[in-house]
């Protein structure tokens, strides 16, 4: 018999918002996602060198209000740097 994959968690409603921010904060803690480098200015530039684990029980500890901040923020960022880049 074979393995199915396994199935991505739902995002939304059905979703836990807070295990929803934590993994979003943990991708955004790989890379900056507008640009390849690890800007200064950035709320994870810190972060970003840590290991796997360490980046984890950091964002882990973080509150929701943080969490959300962190995400809020990666969002305007985006959303600055796309409309700042030449056509």
């Amino acid at each position: 018999m074979a393995l199915l994959p396994k199935k991505r968690p739902k995002i939304g409603p059905v979703c836990n918002r807070r295990a929803w921010l934590e993994r979003r904060a943990f991708e955004l803690s790989k890379h900056c996602p507008a640009e390849p480098s690890n800007p200064l200015d950035c709320p994870l530039y810190g972060l970003r060198p840590l290991a796997a684990r360490a980046r984890r029980v950091w964002i882990h500890g973080l509150s929701d209000a943080e969490l959300e901040y962190l995400s809020t923020y990666h969002v305007c960022c985006y959303a600055e740097k796309m409309a700042a880049k030449p056509a």
